[in-house]
């Protein structure tokens, strides 16, 4: 008999798996009022996670010492995170900076009224989505190598990060949300803003996704999603959609939005394919709640196609064409898909669009040939480059 022929040695879950993985998954989510946005809640219950709430209502010491309560309510063996908004988030990243629960694993928060010293290091994920021009840094001065528990406090400007995601450079993760105020994340509010509440959230998931080491099948799903759909399952692809999902394909505004619209255009506009459609993969990438795909299409253009080339008759002319797939997947469902692909390159492929008629006025002002590809578009990124590179701008390269 070996050593290690025990039960949770032998066994497909070891023991020692078990210790690793949390049981059920909790969220303790902490705002300004009582009857906070029901939407943020049914957020993360989508996504596997099982909700609580806890108020803000008299103080810092008051909440934390709540939530510690509610943290202590959960069963042994279960992990949880908070989510916190305004003064409940300036007060959960105060009070976490030092460790004061072995089962907190992740603090999200959102337009904290203040934060931490800038270089303060966390020994859980930490994820801060700031917004507003300015934000209160507390500060525990020092005397003599002793932190005292007096806290200064100065108003900062906030910076406005690097790159297009407004990411900051401080000791715990951090980001800026431009044009944005404290509020955008409750739809509840005048201050809502949509566009920058659902990337916070995915930034928010992805933290704390990675703190309960949960292991995602959003690629599984995303795959799924696309066999059922090209050969025309269209009762299993609606499976995977919600009453709210959205559908979008902006270069010619088809789409649908919510299951029944979609299952519509699945039958009357994305079906049937061409039979000599072709699809390969370029790339892939993945994070918590997305799945964004690179793929080349080749096929013949023998029949219409509606939501590729609405109103056009069949040119009988080969394509090759690379779209680019956005699906964001939450709980097992597809909330939202967006494909992108160059219509100018496609237009002209199949003998609608000639790069040389320019329009007079513009020919007058030296233009002879309109900076568009046809075919070789989808080639050089097949083939990483391309003899053609840059031959549009004459002789300045």
């Amino acid at each position: 008999m070996s050593t290690f022929d025990t039960p949770w040695f032998s066994s497909n879950e070891s023991f020692f798996n078990k210790l690793n993985v949390a049981k059920d998954k909790h969220i303790i989510i902490s705002g300004e009022t009582e009857d906070f946005a029901e939407e943020i809640r049914e957020q993360w219950q989508t996504n596997g996670f099982i909700a609580h709430y806890v108020p803000f209502r008299e103080s810092f010491n008051d909440l934390i010492q709540r939530i510690q309560q509610a943290g202590e309510a959960i069963p042994v063996g279960d992990s949880y995170a908070v989510v916190a908004f305004g003064d409940a988030a300036a007060a959960v990243l105060q009070a976490y900076v030092k460790p004061r629960s072995p089962r907190l694993v992740a603090i999200a928060a959102y337009y904290p009224s203040s934060i931490p010293e800038p270089s303060t290091k966390y020994t859980i994920k930490v994820v801060v989505h700031l917004a507003g021009e300015e934000v209160d840094v507390r500060r525990y001065p020092e005397v003599l190598g002793i932190q005292s528990t007096k806290t200064r406090t100065t108003r900062k400007r906030i910076d406005s990060g690097t790159g297009y995601g407004g990411c900051l450079q401080l000791g715990f993760k951090s980001y800026y949300y431009d044009d944005c105020e404290p509020g955008f994340a409750e739809n509840d509010l005048d201050e809502y803003d949509a566009i920058a509440a659902d990337v916070a959230f995915s930034r928010s998931l992805e933290a704390i996704k990675r703190a309960f080491r949960l292991e995602d099948e959003i690629e599984s799903i995303r795959d799924s999603i696309t066999q059922t759909t090209a050969r025309g399952d269209i009762d299993d692809a609606v499976k995977y959609l919600t009453t709210n999902t959205t559908l979008l394909n902006p270069a010619t505004l088809t789409g649908g939005v919510g299951s029944a619209a979609i299952r519509r255009y699945y039958h009357q506009i994305f079906q049937p394919l061409p039979p000599s459609l072709s699809a390969k993969l370029i790339s892939r990438t993945t994070c918590s709640d997305r799945v964004v795909d690179e793929v080349l299409l080749t096929f013949q253009h023998t029949e219409p196609i509606p939501w590729l080339l609405p109103g056009i008759p069949a040119s009988g002319r080969k394509v090759e064409i690379v779209i680019v797939s956005i699906a964001c997947i939450r709980g097992g469902f597809l909330v939202k898909e967006h494909t992108y692909w160059d219509q100018a390159s496609l237009l002209m492929q199949i003998g609608l669009l000639d790069p040389k008629c320019v329009p007079e006025p513009w020919r007058k002002r030296g233009v002879q040939r309109l900076p568009i590809v046809g075919a070789e578009a989808a080639r050089a990124i097949k083939r990483g480059g391309s003899k053609l590179l840059n031959s549009f701008i004459g002789n300045v390269m």
